[in-house]
């Protein structure tokens, strides 16, 4: 335990932990400590002596695809930035277990893979909890300084570390408790030389309504493609919806902001 501590802590860096370690800050991976579940696996609260972590455990990790678990570590050493999700270490464990059928002489071995992640616990959910309803009344202050951090992070894993995330959304982007919006969840993204852009074959989907059309329909990945998801993550922080609502600007009953009204803010 006191390895992961000290990551935490920031004297040591991040790298593989054991897999009892974190079965053991988790409880046994138990569903009280279950803070979150995705397409690719559930997030646990591990409790350490100096702190909270989060623990993701990969779903159906005996067909994971290891190239896509160790790009994702790779993506995740070269990240330090205060509005990325920190990442504090990961874990790669394969056990043998000896299992007997029935009506056979011999014991089998079973291959029990176990694929897991350890980032910061960041205990203010997720930006989708605080963008409905034309931001749940944020100011234009607090919205403004959400959209500046979010591009920062963003700016930073494409120009620092060539990393395009492809999966940029409000449920993976979480919020701390003074309100500093941290970009995580990179399990589709990808790591650029000095290519510009590339096609790939067999691509992962990312989500519907933020995915940039050349990215979903042709499997085109650039930067530019962050950049679309960018907009619309944008537009839902400024009117609390996706798309820009058709309600006439002086109805009374329009949630959203005017643009005369959003240009006197922005000036």
């Amino acid at each position: 335990m006191d390895m992961l501590e000290h990551i935490l802590d920031g004297r040591e860096e991040p790298t593989n932990l054991p897999f009892a370690l974190l079965k053991n800050i988790t409880d046994n991976f138990s569903e009280e400590r279950e803070i979150g579940q995705g397409g690719f696996g559930t997030v646990y609260k591990g409790v350490l002596p100096n702190g909270n972590v989060a623990v993701k455990r990969i779903m159906n990790s005996h067909t994971i695809d290891e190239n896509l678990f160790y790009g994702e570590v790779n993506s995740l050493l070269k990240v330090n930035h205060q509005n990325v999700v920190r990442f504090l270490g990961y874990c790669a464990n394969t056990e043998q277990i000896a299992v007997k059928l029935d009506g056979a002489r011999e014991y089998i071995y079973a291959e029990i893979r176990e694929r897991l992640f350890c980032f910061e616990y960041i205990s203010n959910g997720s930006l989708q909890k605080h963008i409905t309803d034309e931001s749940s009344g944020l100011e234009w202050d607090m919205r403004y300084e959400m959209i500046k951090g979010i591009c920062t992070g963003l700016h930073f894993l494409h120009e620092k570390c060539r990393i395009v995330h492809l999966d940029l959304k409000p449920e993976n982007i979480l919020m701390d408790t003074t309100m500093i919006p941290k970009i995580s969840d990179f399990g589709l993204s990808k790591i650029f030389g000095s290519k510009q852009s590339r096609i790939i074959t067999n691509h992962c989907t990312g989500s519907r309504g933020y995915m940039a059309p050349e990215y979903s329909i042709q499997g085109i990945v650039s930067m530019k493609a962050d950049i679309f998801s960018l907009g619309v993550i944008i537009i839902e922080i400024i009117t609390g919806h996706r798309d820009y609502p058709s309600y006439r600007l002086d109805s009374p009953q329009s949630t959203s902001i005017s643009f005369q009204q959003y240009r006197g803010k922005v000036r």
